[in-house]
């Protein structure tokens, strides 16, 4: 009689703005988001995984005039450590370059009038994700409006999801990401979120720190070396657990992303 077997492989790793306050150390159309590599991108968990953030280049607090926004190099660090999508919400409207001139907007006129931004163009596949990183600018202790924008539009798609905040900001922290989010979503999987100020982001040690959030929420891309393979007889087929440590570019057979590599070292 032929016998079916079950086979399942468990990892075990042995290696463990714009800003209203004082500074903390702390396209047209609809288009899906951009993958990275051509691939379609994930987590250590093999699941699908999604960045949507929103960034102000110009002139920023404690900072200067800058080509690129604080966020957006935060969500650089995200995409050299994790295997992530992204979509960036750009504003049909853009938000003052001058930083006294963005403030003064969104004090007199954004926040007291509970303005809905518009953006350009749209993501249409949101349902391929599991997980989604938010993230953005604290702006006098919230996010920008235009992110309401986005959660109205994406209220059903977004409920349910498990979403990671994220941003930078002058001393706020971004509490009121996890806030928002939570208000819009309750049905969503929060995890831990990650701030950093605005005038650290390109700091090497703010890289570092990104990396290790990552890690610890399990968004690793980084291959892992087999050393040791236990197995364990079930009713259902046999268990094999497979010990390793992180890839340093040695000839070997590692697992990334819940998939066998082979690397050979010429």
């Amino acid at each position: 009689m032929k016998k079916v077997f079950m086979t399942w492989m468990t990892l075990c790793l042995t290696v463990v703005a714009l800003a209203c306050g004082s500074n903390d150390p702390e396209v047209d159309g609809v288009t899906s988001a951009t993958e990275q590599n051509g691939e379609s991108n994930g987590s250590a968990t093999g699941k699908k995984s999604l960045v949507v953030f929103f960034s102000r280049a110009g002139e920023n607090w404690q900072v200067g005039n800058v080509e690129r926004g604080n966020t957006a190099i935060m969500v650089d660090y995200i995409q050299e450590f994790a295997d992530v999508d992204v979509f960036e919400i750009v504003p049909e409207v853009a938000y003052p370059s001058n930083y006294m001139e963005c403030v003064n907007y969104v004090n007199d006129v954004e926040i007291p009038q509970n303005l809905r931004p518009a953006y350009k163009d749209d993501i249409n596949n949101l349902a391929d994700y599991d997980n989604i990183f938010i993230g953005g600018p604290i702006w006098c202790g919230q996010p920008p409006y235009i992110f309401r924008t986005f959660f109205e539009k994406h209220a059903d798609e977004l409920n349910g999801k498990t979403v990671i905040p994220f941003g930078t900001h002058g001393g706020s922290g971004v509490g009121s990401y996890t806030t928002l989010i939570k208000g819009y979503y309750p049905n969503a999987t929060v995890l831990e979120s990650l701030g950093i100020s605005g005038n650290s982001i390109r700091n090497e040690s703010s890289k570092t720190t990104v990396k290790n959030w990552l890690n610890r929420l399990g968004f690793d891309k980084q291959p892992t070396a087999v050393r040791s393979i236990s197995t364990r007889n079930a009713s259902d087929g046999v268990s094999y657990t497979l010990t390793g440590q992180l890839h340093n570019g040695q000839s070997g057979i590692y697992i990334q992303n819940g998939k066998k590599v082979v690397v050979k070292r010429k």
